[in-house]
């Protein structure tokens, strides 16, 4: 349970404020933003997946920063408010019915899947860390089927042992492989952001 440091902290947080400033349900929006300013993911990208959107501060970025007339899809397993500019999917991504239903929109695969899912945490670390690289790894098993040659990829992932392995993955997989800290996570956060460009489609 947090204590009352953790609460005082999100009560002072910048990042927090500066979402309720400016209208972003989340503080997660800075993390995608810095990772814009020194990846420009968004270039071309006119076919957007965004995997574990709920809140939505992500696909919120993503509408403003993909271009005129992008197909922008966000999904997750729990109800999302809608996000103008974006369809938004209640379900898993693995489920074959919610698959098809997002196909029937896109059509084609995707220019850029960005994630920032994560796992219910449960305070013991290498178990959190264990899941996150399960979930960031369910949506790179999608790689080959919904993103496109040279397409890019995006995930949140909680940095432990299994990291490597991971990081591994994604080089085989992409030509450019790089872990980010965005300065909007939280200083006591092991939250590392995967970044992967120009997809090698096998």
């Amino acid at each position: 349970m947090p204590n009352n440091n953790w609460f005082k902290q999100r009560l002072n947080d910048p990042f927090l404020k500066k979402a309720h400033k400016e209208n972003y349900r989340s503080r997660a929006a800075y993390k995608l933003k810095e990772i814009i300013e020194k990846h420009d993911i968004f270039k071309s990208a006119v076919r957007i997946l965004d995997v574990g959107a709920a809140p939505g501060s992500w696909t919120q970025v993503a509408a403003e920063e993909a271009p005129k007339g992008a197909k922008i899809i966000a999904v997750d397993l729990i109800e999302m408010e809608e996000v103008p500019g974006a369809q938004v999917f209640k379900g898993d991504i693995r489920d074959i019915k919610i698959q098809e239903a997002i196909f029937s929109v896109v059509k084609k695969p995707f220019d850029l899947i960005i994630s920032d899912m994560a796992p219910n945490t449960s305070g013991v670390h290498h178990a959190d860390s264990g899941n996150s690289v399960e979930l960031v790894n369910i949506v790179l098993d999608l790689a080959p089927q919904w993103l496109k040659q040279g397409g890019k990829f995006v995930a949140k992932v909680f940095e432990g042992p299994e990291y490597k392995q991971l990081h591994s993955r994604a080089k085989s997989m992409f030509e450019f492989a790089k872990s980010f800290k965005p300065k909007a996570s939280l200083s006591s956060s092991r939250e590392i952001y995967l970044v992967c460009m120009n997809f090698k489609k096998i």
